[in-house]
C-alpha cells in the first residue's frame, strides 16, 4: 500500500436499538412506487415545466378537444400521457409478479388459475396499451 504510514481508526460501532429492518412489503412499495415516479417521467416534467394535458382544434367543427398523448413527437410528452405509461408499465410488472406467485409451491390450485389469469391479462392489457402509445406518437 503506498500510504503504510496511515492506519485506520479502531472503531466500534453498535447499532441503536430503534433501528427495525423494515419488512419486505414495505421496501417493495417502496420501490415500485419511486419506479412509478421515474418511469412516468416526473423528472423531466418538472424540469420541462410540461402541461398536464394538451389541446386540439377539431377540423370538422372547431371545437377544441382534450389531447392526453403528444402525438409525432416521440421526445416529449405530457403530464397524464407519462403517469398513465408509466401506469402500464407497473401493470405489466405486477402481471410478471402474479406469474411468479403462480409458480410458487403451497399454492391452491384455484388461487394459482386465478393468479396466472390475471397475470396473463394484465401482461397483455399493458402490452397492447404501450403499443397503442407508441403507435399514437409515431403514426407511420
Amino acid at each position: 500500500l503506498p500510504f503504510k504510514f496511515v492506519s485506520a481508526p479502531d472503531v466500534r460501532l453498535s447499532k441503536p436499538a430503534w433501528v427495525v429492518r423494515p419488512p419486505a412489503m414495505l421496501v417493495f412499495l417502496a420501490v415500485f412506487a419511486t419506479y412509478f415516479i421515474f418511469a412516468g417521467g416526473v423528472i423531466y416534467d418538472l424540469i420541462t415545466e410540461t402541461p398536464s394535458i394538451g389541446q386540439t382544434r377539431d377540423p370538422r367543427t372547431g371545437m377544441v378537444k382534450p389531447q392526453a398523448v403528444l402525438p409525432g413527437r416521440l421526445n416529449s410528452q405530457y403530464i397524464i400521457e407519462g403517469l398513465s405509461a408509466s401506469f402500464m408499465f407497473c401493470l405489466g410488472g405486477a402481471g410478471f409478479i402474479l406469474l411468479d406467485l403462480a409458480a410458487t409451491r403451497g399454492v391452491a390450485e384455484k388461487n394459482s388459475f386465478m393468479a396466472i389469469l390475471g397475470g396473463v391479462l394484465f401482461i397483455l392489457v399493458s402490452y397492447n396499451v404501450c403499443a397503442l402509445f407508441i403507435r399514437i406518437k409515431v403514426p407511420n
